[in-house]
């Protein structure tokens, strides 16, 4: 997945670049962190990682205040990032992550 579409995804113009190195870290986070909490390789043509990785990306990008305005508890993840959490450990389609 590239920046561009995660650019695309947040609605963010493709010649605002001042955070795409941050959109990047994001990117590079969401796919860490899908690998450790699931145990599953990271499939880069898969949908459903995809979007998991968008949804990711989007809510750190938008809640990234240490004391936030929004009220609720924004250290939760929306219900849609933990079901794909959960059915990418659970399906046996995806790949066990492999150490070296």
């Amino acid at each position: 997945m590239e920046v561009d579409a995660i650019k695309t995804y947040l609605r963010i113009d493709d010649d605002m670049v001042d955070d795409d190195e941050l959109i990047q870290s994001l990117m590079d986070a969401a796919v860490e962190y899908i690998q450790n909490q699931t145990g599953k390789q990271y499939a880069k043509d898969d949908n459903v990682w995809n979007v998991c990785i968008r949804l990711l990306v989007a809510h750190w990008y938008s809640n990234r205040t240490l004391n936030p305005t929004k009220p609720g508890n924004l250290s939760e993840f929306p219900h849609s990032v933990t079901a794909l959490i959960h059915h990418i450990a659970l399906c046996q389609s995806y790949p066990v992550v492999t150490t070296s």
